[in-house]
């Protein structure tokens, strides 16, 4: 199994709300791992369109496996608008917007006035891939609302199994976790599942020199296990 360190620049600004403050929409500085597996190249087709996406039934078994990215390098930039309410489907009625015709909702033609915060071109973030497969990572991805642009490096990296006591200072998943006897953490709550930074744990780990990451991670590893 190979265990590469993934350098990801934006050549756009990137958004998506992680949070939002009144009309403001922040876009944190991290990008979850779901995404960036949809991203890397697992080719899904069937989820479009639909209004709903199983991560359970699309992720497993994809032979990689990514951890969440963390912008080391960002700034932010911002921009207002002033739209309409976003929906899959726009119908004019009488001079006013409906988002689904079969909805018994009263129509309405409300202006959303807000602000994006973006992080902005030119920032760094790293995460790392694990992977069994000799299926090339792609060279440019598109994340976020805008399909913004990013450009990835790799670095291939040695590395060897331990056991006992260890500390991750990159992001994970709870999710996908494997067995671990957890002493702390520190999480960042965003969707669809928060992410979590400075594990203290101990079981078996992946060491790399000051890399360390739980051994065993595998995408809905503990959602999957519960059922």
């Amino acid at each position: 199994m190979q265990l590469i360190r993934v350098s990801l620049e934006l050549c756009e600004p990137l958004f998506f709300a992680t949070k939002e403050v009144g009309a403001m929409y922040i876009t944190e500085p991290f990008v979850g791992n779901y995404a960036l597996a949809y991203a890397t190249g697992i080719e899904i087709t069937t989820y479009k369109r639909k209004y709903a996406v199983s991560y359970t039934e699309y992720l497993p078994g994809t032979g990689f496996y990514c951890t969440p990215a963390k912008f080391k390098k960002f700034g932010w930039t911002s921009e207002s608008f002033n739209s309409v309410g976003e929906s899959r489907y726009l119908l004019m009625d009488k001079n006013n917007y409906k988002s689904f015709p079969e909805e018994k909702t009263r129509a309405a033609n409300i202006p959303q006035i807000g602000t994006i915060k973006m992080i902005a071109s030119e920032s760094r973030a790293e995460f790392y891939v694990l992977k069994n497969t000799n299926d090339a990572l792609p060279k440019y991805i598109r994340l976020g609302k805008f399909n913004t642009k990013a450009r990835l490096d790799f670095e291939e990296i040695n590395y060897e199994i331990k056991a006992g006591y260890f500390e991750c200072f990159t992001l994970l998943n709870p999710a996908d976790l494997p067995d671990l006897q957890i002493h702390s953490f520190r999480s960042n709550p965003v969707k669809p599942v928060p992410l979590l930074e400075s594990l203290k744990a101990t079981g078996k780990y992946i060491n790399s020199g000051d890399i360390s990451l739980p051994y065993g991670m595998s995408y809905c590893r503990r959602l999957l296990n519960a059922n």
